[in-house]
């Protein structure tokens, strides 16, 4: 320990966090440096990460502020895992006034790093509206001190736990913990994998907040990857005949963890499943799917959101997914399913998302949605089953005619494997 610091009566003492503090206070002018005050360098009892806490002004924290922290440093292909700064929301507007007329603010939680973009230490993990607004306040001259948590030395996971800690409120959605964890404990393959299918624009990330996107989210896109390898498995083991006398189920991703089947998947196919040419022809496949869904209802009477994410919807997606790991063995129906369906006046948009909403069988209960609206294990088997009735033909398209009969074979196939009951 230097004369400006001390580990706290719960910290193991650590030479590095020591000297990375040190370099801190050497560079960066703290309220409690410039009163003469020893700097308590505490450890965090769960993760064992050390910070420290001091206050900077509005002027000196500014222009080392970084907005765009990478959960890992040394890769270029860390997309920043930050919320997207929402600066025209009514909340942030009035934080940047409270900013601009002397508001002092506290708990900013930064990550001292200078091993990339180094002309901005501070890497901001919790508080990036509050930063932001420090800095337009700065940028008026308005400049008072703010109580910053500043974390020296972390690891990997350390960094993506206070990520995942530092962004847990009321407001912040499972989708960007999927992101993070997907980033830190997997790497970027999956965003890649979806830029190149074209499910994500280049550059791109998935969103923090799905509802308010129309793009894929890290949920949907592990929903698809697990799917298209469980359907590939059982239509390995199926005949042709067979295909078409079994219900199916697939698979939902859970949201907030890093859920156990991707993992197990990823992991199984050590790198591979990747570069694997069917998962990438149907990535493709279902991209155009999505995309001609979205412009066939942008151009119509009933351009919805929900309409135009309609192949994104969580029983859509993870069914057409796992019937096209289903087909891989049978060629002539992969074809079927992988074309774009065949519009016409009684299904105006790919995916006929009117009819679908509309759809009710004679013994769904008078709160069902329609056909495809939720994620439920039902709609999801439902779906799975029209798109599976829908490759058996080229010409087909999803008119009523189709909606009924894949319903109803889903019913007729639940109920047979019950067996006979008095």
């Amino acid at each position: 320990m230097n004369g400006n610091t001390v580990f706290d009566q719960s910290s193991t003492t650590n030479v590095d966090v020591d000297k990375a503090v040190s370099d801190f206070l050497s560079k960066i002018k703290t309220l409690e440096v410039s009163q003469g005050n020893k700097i308590i360098i505490h450890q965090d009892g769960v993760e064992r990460s050390y910070y420290i806490r001091c206050c900077l002004l509005g002027k000196t924290a500014t222009p080392i502020i970084d907005l765009n922290a990478r959960l890992i440093p040394e890769s270029t292909d860390s997309f920043r895992a930050n919320r997207e700064l929402l600066l025209k929301h009514k909340t942030f507007q009035r934080m940047s006034q409270d900013a601009a007329s002397g508001r002092e603010f506290n708990d900013i939680i930064v990550e001292y790093n200078t091993s990339y973009s180094p002309e901005k230490p501070l890497k901001v993990w919790g508080g990036q509206h509050r930063s932001r607004a420090i800095q337009i306040a700065s940028d008026k001259e308005i400049s008072r001190y703010h109580g910053f948590r500043v974390y020296f030395c972390l690891t990997k996971e350390q960094r993506s736990a206070l990520a995942l800690v530092s962004n847990t409120n009321i407001n912040v959605s499972n989708d960007l913990f999927d992101r993070q964890l997907e980033e830190t404990l997997i790497g970027p393959h999956l965003r890649k994998w979806c830029e190149r299918v074209g499910l994500l624009s280049q550059g791109q990330d998935f969103p923090d907040a799905g509802s308010r996107a129309e793009r894929v989210t890290t949920q949907a896109g592990r929903t698809f990857i697990v799917n298209f390898f469980l359907g590939k498995k059982r239509g390995a083991k199926l005949t042709a005949e067979q295909l078409d006398r079994n219900f199916y189920e697939p698979y939902l991703c859970q949201s907030g963890v890093l859920d156990e089947q991707y993992s197990t998947i990823v992991t199984s196919h050590d790198g591979s499943l990747w570069n694997d040419k069917g998962l990438e022809e149907a990535g493709k496949a279902f991209a155009e799917l999505d995309k001609a869904q979205s412009e066939a209802i942008r151009k119509s009477k009933i351009n919805r959101k929900g309409f135009r994410t309609k192949a994104l919807t969580l029983s859509v997606l993870p069914a057409w997914a796992y019937v096209a790991g289903l087909l891989q063995a049978h060629p002539v129906r992969l074809k079927n399913h992988l074309a774009l369906p065949k519009t016409a006046k009684n299904a105006p948009d790919p995916l006929n998302a009117l009819e679908m909403s509309r759809y009710k069988h004679d013994e769904d209960p008078p709160t069902y949605r329609g056909l495809g609206n939720r994620s439920s294990m039902q709609d999801r088997q439902r779906m799975a089953q029209l798109f599976l009735a829908r490759s058996l033909d080229s010409e087909a398209n999803f008119e009523r005619k189709l909606l009924d009969r894949a319903v109803s074979t889903v019913r007729g196939l639940k109920s047979l494997s019950k067996g006979y009951t008095s």
